[in-house]
């Protein structure tokens, strides 16, 4: 019954265990290297996400964790996106928010925020980069001269995945604090209804992604 309830609380992890399950049929296999270290990052990550749940559902807080994988997140995806990214100047960005960003979030926990409060300034920060580059990986798509179908690329259902899911909670994890002392109602609706349904979208665009790279593994 305990189970029940939890799943029952914490629906969205079914679609979280299933983007898992997808990476999980890719990770290990011959496959580059840059889609099996996101597949082990989000095999990582859902196991995590599971803790960090439970930990929620016997009221224990569990901030400390979300600022420790989303900080781990960003910084895997961006790395995805430095490799998968044409354009040299892209590149160089994101060379140097792989080599800044951790600066950053160790002294936002550090010095401002704190370990166990919700890093809101790191994540914007990070959620924005990420943000920007899958709208980047996008456009390089729409302006490519190849023929092979978008629908076949796992790197565009993953772009896919972090662009809708970061544009509705960038914004609601950066303006938390205000929202949640001037509107609490609508902050609660918001994540209830807005910030889950575009993490379970999230999670299935990424379990296409991984599913697309099924066809090219049978071939070898």
């Amino acid at each position: 019954m305990i189970m029940l309830h939890f799943i029952g609380v914490y629906f969205t992890l079914i679609f979280v265990w299933m983007a898992c399950l997808a990476a999980g049929t890719v990770a290990g296999k011959p496959v580059p290297a840059h889609y099996r270290s996101l597949a082990w990052l989000i095999l990582l990550l859902g196991l995590v996400e599971t803790a960090a749940n439970i930990l929620a559902f016997n009221n224990i807080k569990n901030h400390f964790l979300f600022n420790l994988s989303e900080s781990v997140r960003f910084l895997g995806v961006a790395r995805f996106f430095y490799v998968v990214l044409a354009n040299s100047a892209l590149k160089k960005i994101a060379l140097g928010f792989l080599f800044l960003f951790p600066v950053f979030v160790l002294a936002n926990m550090v010095l401002v925020q704190g370990f166990f409060t919700l890093n809101t300034a790191s994540y914007v920060l990070g959620g924005s980069f990420v943000l920007l580059l899958s709208v980047a990986y996008i456009w390089q798509l729409y302006i490519s001269d190849e023929t092979r179908s978008i629908f076949r690329d796992p790197a565009f259902w993953i772009s896919l995945a972090y662009l809708l899911f970061l544009a509705v909670s960038v914004p609601y994890i950066g303006m938390l604090n205000y929202l949640w002392n001037k509107y609490p109602s609508f902050t609660s609706h918001y994540y209830d209804y807005i910030f889950q349904t575009a993490l379970i979208i999230h999670n299935i665009l990424l379990t296409a992604g991984f599913l697309c790279m099924r066809p090219s593994l049978k071939q070898n």
